[in-house]
């Protein structure tokens, strides 16, 4: 009878015993999948905006992910011959190791890569153009707007875009910049065409006198002869 109770106290020992091992097992397995989700996480987003920017432009460097894959075929052996071998052997670290190391590159590359695009790509403004236009009430409404979006493209560049959805978002912006950069008039530095310019956004207007050749050729290649109050004293 004491024999009987102590096997079966025994078999009840060694069933705890299992169940704890798998308890742990199922949360170093959880723990592994968490890790892997979060570094699948980081690489696609780097390799997404990698993606995004290759397509516009030759990417600083050059990018190597052969021991990456290495790394996985190697972890698919150890996994295959146990499948436990993901909670306690050195595969997955070398696997991780490899892949963040790929994920850093990219991010690395892709930042080089901006630096140089970003320059080209984007819009050129003439701050003094704009300021220009601002004063003219023709065209302030239209220069306000340009301000705004340069600030927004501005705000949004200060990165490479994470997605495509994101990079075309910003070429959109800076599309909208070179449309309201056309219809503003030329910068000029010519001291008759400013004179003018200042008068005619005055209550006042400006007078037929300061109409002069200067102008009438600033005004004619801007396209702005009926956009100015011109009176005549």
């Amino acid at each position: 009878m004491i024999a009987d109770d102590c096997k079966a106290l025994r078999l009840q020992l060694e069933q705890v015993t299992k169940a704890k091992r798998n308890e742990q097992t199922v949360h170093q397995l959880n723990e592994r999948r968490t890790d892997l989700l979060e570094l699948k996480e980081k690489v696609v987003a780097a390799v997404v905006s990698l993606q995004a920017l290759a397509k516009r432009t030759t990417i600083v460097g050059k990018l190597d992910a052969t021991k990456a894959v290495d790394r996985i075929q190697k972890l698919r052996e150890a996994l295959k011959n146990d499948p436990q071998s993901i909670t306690k052997g050195r595969d997955l670290a070398y696997m991780k190791s490899a892949f963040e190391k790929f994920t850093d590159e990219a991010s690395k590359a892709t930042e080089l890569t901006w630096d140089q695009y970003l320059p080209r790509a984007r819009p050129k403004v003439d701050a003094n153009q704009v300021a220009q236009a601002e004063q003219q009430e023709a065209f302030k409404t239209k220069a306000v707007q340009l301000k705004a979006r340069v600030k927004h493209a501005e705000q949004s560049s200060k990165r490479a875009p994470s997605t495509e959805t994101e990079f075309v978002e910003l070429e959109a912006v800076w599309q909208d910049i070179r449309r309201l950069l056309e219809a503003l008039p030329a910068v000029t530095n010519d001291p008759k065409v400013r004179d003018f310019l200042e008068a005619a956004n005055s209550s006042k207007g400006a007078s037929l006198d300061m109409l002069t050749e200067e102008v009438i050729v600033w005004l004619k290649e801007n396209k702005t002869h009926d956009k100015y109050r011109i009176v005549n004293l």
